[in-house]
């Protein structure tokens, strides 16, 4: 997108969510408390820096004070939460057209294997309250098959791994492998949705992983980190007939990234963000100025949409910036890992 087709989608966004007609009452509100005019003030990417990290104002907001007025008549994809990592879970609501729009792009330029008949997702990965549930099942539609999904609470191993409790994890990993290996046992399975501890978990079953690795078309892992070993070990010796991919994102921006196709970063995916929609930066922490490209900063996330507005938001992850693709502004980042702590709270993954 070009810089000016830009500027002007910042400025509806801007004028939207600010307008008494369309913005929501979080916003209308927050605009006096504001020591910058956003409509007046905002005119490009670098102005985004100017808003204050509400992230943490979501753990408390009535979420009907985040919906756009604007969209009264709009149907709700639900209520969301994030995983709980760094405190108390945020709560955000997504809109139906919003996860269409960013499935729809997920599923640009991908081609299925060859074959008939339905091809069926199964995503090992968190649902109930968290996003990239709703996302992977609007996903596994659009890929013409049913979406089977394994009970999954990161929440409690984050728990058990904080008290120390590592048999419990252990043990707990069995089990959610268990239900999917049963799923697994009766069921067409075309696509594998799963973080990367539950993928080296199949590995270590290595009649389930023979399986898979003959019968599935793709695996998209995501939701923490994988270092660059530990991936090439999946692709060359337990599926290597299976092309893996990856995606990358946060409930804060009600999205996902995706990895970018035949490119990689030191062994590691290429991320790219739904732009204009989704921006990444990547940016000193001690300054908040961006970090010069293949240099590790933490990560930065703005949404600007008519169904949410959540700008300058700073996530729990450092990450390699690299040159986005297109000419829309922000970044794409590679090597995500997360930070050791985050305001006193030591970040655990767990899980997921």
């Amino acid at each position: 997108m070009s810089k000016i087709d830009f500027e002007t989608h910042l400025r509806d966004v801007m004028n939207w969510h600010f307008s008494p007609e369309s913005g929501s009452p979080f916003w209308l509100q927050m605009r006096g408390q504001l020591d910058f005019d956003p409509v007046k003030d905002v005119r490009s990417f670098a102005d985004l820096s100017l808003f204050p990290d509400i992230s943490d104002a979501l753990r408390d907001v009535a979420v009907e004070d985040l919906q756009p007025r604007g969209l009264a008549d709009a149907a709700l994809a639900g209520v969301f939460e994030s995983g709980g990592t760094t405190g108390r879970a945020k709560r955000v609501v997504a809109y139906e057209q919003w996860l269409q729009q960013l499935v729809d792009w997920r599923l640009t330029g991908f081609k299925a294997a060859p074959g008939g008949g339905r091809k069926n997702t199964l995503a090992i990965i968190p649902s109930g309250p968290h996003i990239v549930g709703a996302i992977n099942l609007r996903r596994a539609r659009a890929l013409g098959g049913h979406c089977f999904t394994v009970d999954l609470d990161p929440r409690w191993v984050k728990k058990r791994i904080q008290a120390g409790d590592m048999a419990a994890v252990k043990s707990y990993s069995d089990h959610l492998i268990d239900q999917a290996e049963a799923i697994i046992a009766s069921q067409s399975i075309a696509y594998l949705i799963a973080t990367p501890p539950l993928l080296e978990a199949i590995a270590r079953r290595r009649p389930l992983a023979e399986y898979l690795n003959k019968n599935l078309e793709m695996i998209t892992w995501g939701g923490t980190q994988m270092n660059a070993d530990t991936l090439d070990y999946l692709k060359t010796s337990v599926f290597p007939d299976v092309n893996m991919t990856a995606s990358y994102g946060s409930t804060m921006i009600l999205s996902e990234t995706k990895a970018r196709a035949g490119q990689d970063h030191n062994g590691s995916p290429i991320f790219d963000s739904f732009a204009p929609y989704v921006l990444l930066e990547v940016v000193a922490p001690d300054s908040g100025v961006p970090v010069p490209f293949y240099e590790r900063g933490r990560v930065v996330m703005n949404h600007l949409s008519k169904f949410a507005l959540f700008p300058n938001i700073l996530e729990r992850d450092t990450a390699v910036r690299l040159p986005s693709l297109g000419e829309h502004p922000g970044v794409a980042v590679a090597e995500v890992k997360p930070v050791a702590e985050v305001a006193g709270t030591v970040v655990i993954e767990g899980v997921y």
